[in-house]
C-alpha cells in the first residue's frame, strides 16, 4: 500500500480543467508504473492496459492524499500484471490492471536471445571503423571476419582487441566463406542467432533494435532487411535485385522485393548447421533459397540504406564474373527446386497440417 500526496498547483492539474483539477487517465497509468518499478526494484514499460475503471474523478482539491493498493501476478514471457486500486479510505476512485514488461537495454535483450553481430570485411579500412564504433554504441557481441584483407585492416582491428571478436582468414575466399566462418565462430561462442551487417557503411547499426524486436516476436525465423530507399539505388544494383527477386520467386513461390539485402538475422539454432556451399556474393541468395526450402520462415523488415556518393562507393563485386556465378547458381537452384525444393516444401506443409489435426 502506498500513500500519495497530490499538489493541486502541479502543472499537470493546472493544464486539465482549470479551477476544477482532475487527474488524467494517462497520469494514473504512469503513476502505477512508477510505483510498481519502485516496489519491484526493476525498470518496466507498459505493455498494455488490461482494464481501467474510473469510478470517481481524482480531484486534488478535494482529496489531497490518496492510497494506492497494488497486487502483482507473474505472467508468461517475464511480464507482470499489476492490479491497482486508488482510494482515499472512504471512496474508491479507480481500479485498473496494467501489463508491464521488463525494460532491458539492447545488449541485455541480445544476450537473452543469444544474438551476436557478424561483420564480414575485405579491404574496407575507411568505413570499417565507423561501422564498428557505431555498433559498439549498442552491443559488444560483435564478430568481425577479416576475409584475407591485403591492406592495413589487420592493424586497424588490433585497436579493437578486447572489444570485438576477430577471426582472420589468410586468403580472401569471398563473402560466402566469410559468413560460414562467422557463423561457425558464433556457434562456438554459444550464440543461437546472428545479425549480418556489411562493413561498407551502407547498413545502419541503429536499426539493429528493429531486428531484435522482430527476433523476439518471430523466433527461429530468417529476418531479411528490405530497403525502403529503392529510388536512390544505383541502376546496376536495382537491375541485379529485380533479377534476383524474380528467380527467388520461381524457386520458392515466395515474393520478396529485396532478396539481395545483406542486412539479415540468421537463426543459427534453427538452421542446424546449414552453411553456404558457394563462396562469394551468390552465397546470400543460395542461403535464402535453401532456408525457404527447409521451411524456415522469412520475415521482411523495412530498413534504410546509405549509398555513398558516386566515386566514393567501395565495392568488390565483379560485374562480369560474379553475375555469371549468380546466373549459373540460379539455373542450378531452379532445377533443384523441381526435384527437391518444391517436393520438400509440399511434404513439410502436409506433415505440419496433419500434426495440427
Amino acid at each position: 500500500m502506498c500513500r500519495i500526496a497530490l499538489r493541486a498547483t502541479h502543472p499537470i492539474f493546472l493544464s486539465h480543467f482549470a479551477g476544477n483539477p482532475i487527474m488524467p487517465g494517462a497520469c494514473i497509468v504512469q503513476l502505477i508504473k512508477e510505483l510498481a518499478t519502485d516496489h519491484l526494484g526493476q525498470t518496466f514499460f507498459v505493455c498494455s492496459v488490461k482494464n481501467m475503471k474510473f469510478i470517481h474523478a481524482i480531484n486534488p482539491l478535494e482529496s489531497p492524499e490518496i492510497t494506492v493498493q497494488l497486487s502483482f501476478t507473474q505472467q508468461e514471457n517475464e511480464r507482470m500484471a499489476v492490479a491497482a486500486v486508488m482510494n482515499n479510505g472512504d471512496m474508491i476512485f479507480s481500479k485498473s490492471t496494467l501489463l508491464l514488461e521488463h525494460s532491458y537495454s539492447l545488449q541485455q535483450r541480445m544476450e537473452k536471445l543469444r544474438l551476436c553481430v557478424v561483420v564480414p570485411t575485405y579491404n574496407n579500412p575507411q568505413t570499417l571503423p565507423v561501422v564498428l564504433n557505431d555498433l559498439l554504441r549498442y552491443t559488444s557481441s560483435i564478430i568481425v571476419v577479416n576475409d584475407g584483407s591485403t591492406d592495413h585492416t589487420g592493424e586497424l582491428l588490433e585497436k579493437y582487441a578486447g572489444r570485438v571478436e576477430v577471426v582472420s582468414c589468410k586468403l580472401n575466399r569471398g563473402k560466402g566463406c566469410a559468413l560460414k566462418t562467422g557463423f561457425d565462430r558464433a556457434e562456438a561462442l554459444g550464440y543461437k542467432n546472428a545479425i549480418t551487417i556489411d562493413s561498407d557503411g551502407q547498413h545502419l547499426p541503429s536499426e539493429m533494435e528493429r531486428f531484435v524486436d522482430y527476433a523476439a516476436k518471430y523466433p527461429d525465423s530468417l529476418l531479411l532487411g528490405q530497403r525502403t530507399t529503392e529510388g536512390n539505388m544505383p541502376a546496376g544494383n536495382s537491375f541485379a535485385n529485380k533479377f534476383s527477386n524474380f528467380w527467388f520467386a520461381v524457386q520458392t513461390a515466395i515474393r520478396l522485393h529485396d532478396t539481395q539485402n545483406g542486412f539479415r538475422l540468421y537463426p543459427l539454432a534453427a538452421m542446424k548447421g546449414l552453411r553456404p556451399l558457394t563462396s562469394r556474393y551468390e552465397a546470400e541468395l543460395e542461403m535464402l533459397v535453401r532456408l525457404a526450402w527447409k521451411g524456415i520462415r522469412i520475415v521482411p523488415i523495412p530498413t534504410h540504406v546509405y549509398y555513398h556518393p558516386e566515386g566514393q562507393r567501395i565495392t568488390h563485386f565483379r560485374p562480369g564474373t560474379d553475375f555469371l556465378r549468380i546466373s549459373l547458381l540460379n539455373t542450378l537452384l531452379t532445377l533443384l527446386a523441381i526435384v527437391y525444393g518444391y517436393p520438400s516444401m509440399f511434404i513439410r506443409r502436409l506433415f505440419n497440417k496433419k500434426k495440427k489435426l
